[in-house]
């Protein structure tokens, strides 16, 4: 019994000596001038932030990997209480932070968020400041904070009532709607930028004249400048906006050298018939990309398109219900990542519509040096052949492509006189086929780049049109008579990586 009491008794004093050693090690902290901090990042950046909007929460890590612990005795801002930044430390917020412990071995996250304050100017301006941390042992260390701010033309519910031009001065970040009422014109210069907040369209009773250059583009994109993941900026995905709809009111509207893209769905040009005489749009060099919904939804118009891109839709990215139709050196590419059950790259109908039993004809569209394509096997839609060339609907099926490539399984047949003259039609045994028709296509990283593969079936297809767009691509490359001319909306032209090979 004695014996027994006597070993309790050494392991009560051995757990009380182990105990205590425990507790002293966890409150010392090593004052060695060896031992440091490190960083997940030692610089941590935002991308351009409109100033007065704040900007999304950024993260880092510190870590101590020694297997002392370590005390920071002071962290601050070093621009103090004036600072845009602001932080919080492993739950605490503020400025400045004292005795702030890490184990060894351990971590603790730090987030960082900035909102820039105006300047009154038109460039774009860095905004510094960084995190200063000091140890027990006086050891100092630093994380820099850097951001680019940029002013702003805040617009907000505004109503275009009478003609107005928008410059290119400042970016414009739109709110809740931008409408333009009939009988008045919205011009854009070039270089405009429209920065479009969640869910807001913008509406078009009068008309839109914007016209940008090859190097000095007109831009319609959403308003958030941050990024999901370290690789994917929010500028990547559909539905950041909304869209563009030209009311039966507008006529006249004019989009060159313009760049449409990440909206819920790009530009619905709506007409409750079709009018020979009044000219619903015309576009020209521009691209609408990444989208939910339709790129271009066309309902009974008389319209024009020229050099342009229509690419990534959810729904189609050309969608006509009748009118009088013109596409030249247009290229139409559905490789849309987001769900699988998209539309196609081009979808043609003319249709009664049953509730007000209106018909729609289409009168006419044509596709000339055109190319129609996408991740699927059939890329024009069947509503084409199966509701428009019977007998009852002949008449209003006039539609033709010429100098074209196709991919359509379903509809590849011998070139007729009627609808398909000088067609390439593509398939999955193509020489290109799809994707391997660009530069590239990207799926994982979202990156898409419509310019002609040196093994595109297009190079060379095309039919030499003259003056009728400017002898141009969309780049404005010239396209000679002497050829070759391409299909699509670029001519081919050698990059560096084909240079290298």
């Amino acid at each position: 019994m004695k014996e027994a009491l006597k070993k309790c008794g050494i392991g009560l004093v051995l757990i009380a000596v182990m105990s205590a050693l425990s507790c002293n090690d966890e409150h010392h902290f090593s004052t060695s001038t060896s031992h440091r901090l490190s960083f997940s990042a030692d610089t941590v950046a935002f991308d351009t932030l409109f100033t007065g909007v704040s900007s999304a929460t950024n993260t880092f890590l510190i870590y101590n990997r020694n297997k002392a612990s370590l005390r920071i005795a002071h962290a601050a801002l070093s621009g103090g209480a004036a600072s845009p930044y602001r932080v919080n430390i492993d739950g605490l917020s503020g400025t400045s932070f004292s005795d702030i412990a890490i184990r060894g071995g351990d971590s603790m996250y730090v987030f960082v968020e900035v909102t820039v304050d105006p300047r009154g100017q038109d460039a774009p301006f860095e905004v510094r400041d960084s995190l200063q941390l000091v140890l027990e042992s006086g050891v100092r260390q630093q994380i820099l904070f850097t951001a680019s701010g940029q002013d702003a033309t805040v617009l907000r519910g505004t109503v275009i009532s009478a003609d107005t031009w928008l410059t290119s001065s400042r970016p414009y970040l739109v709110y809740d709607s931008l409408r333009v009422e009939a009988g008045s014109t919205l011009y854009m210069a070039p270089g405009t930028r429209l920065y479009f907040a969640d869910g807001v369209e913008m509406q078009v009773h009068g008309r839109i004249e914007a016209v940008g250059r090859a190097d000095s583009l007109v831009l319609f994109r959403g308003a958030r400048t941050d990024r999901m993941f370290d690789y994917l900026p929010y500028d990547r995905l559909t539905a950041q906006w909304g869209g563009i709809t030209l009311h039966p009111t507008s006529s006249g509207n004019i989009f060159e050298h313009c760049d449409i893209h990440s909206g819920t769905y790009g530009i619905r040009a709506e007409n409750e018939a079709p009018d020979p005489l009044q000219l619903k749009l015309t576009m020209h060099s521009t691209q609408i990309h990444n989208v939910e919904e339709d790129a271009l939804q066309l309902t009974a118009c008389v319209a024009s398109f020229y050099n342009s891109l229509f690419s990534n839709a959810g729904g189609h990215c050309v969608n006509i219900l009748g009118g009088r139709l013109d596409f030249t050196h247009c290229t139409m590419a559905n490789f849309y990542p987001w769900k699988s059950g998209r539309g196609a790259a081009v979808n043609i109908a003319n249709c009664v519509e049953e509730e007000e039993g209106r018909l729609y004809p289409l009168y006419r569209a044509d596709f000339t040096n055109c190319i129609v394509t996408g991740s699927g096997n059939d890329e024009l839609s069947d509503a084409v052949v199966a509701e428009t060339d019977t007998a009852d609907w002949l008449e209003y099926a006039q539609y033709t492509f010429s100098h074209s490539v196709i991919n359509s399984w379903s509809n590849a047949r011998e070139p007729d006189s009627l609808h398909f003259v000088h067609i390439v039609w593509e398939h999955k045994d193509s020489v290109s086929y799809g994707g391997s028709n660009f530069r590239t296509i990207d799926h994982s990283n979202f990156v898409y780049d419509f310019h002609l593969d040196s093994l595109s079936v297009a190079r060379g297809k095309g039919l030499y049109v003259g003056d009728t767009v400017d002898g141009c691509d969309k780049d404005g490359v010239p396209r000679n008579q002497e050829g070759p001319v391409d299909a699509g909306c670029y001519q081919y032209v050698a990059y560096a990586r084909e240079e290298a090979e």
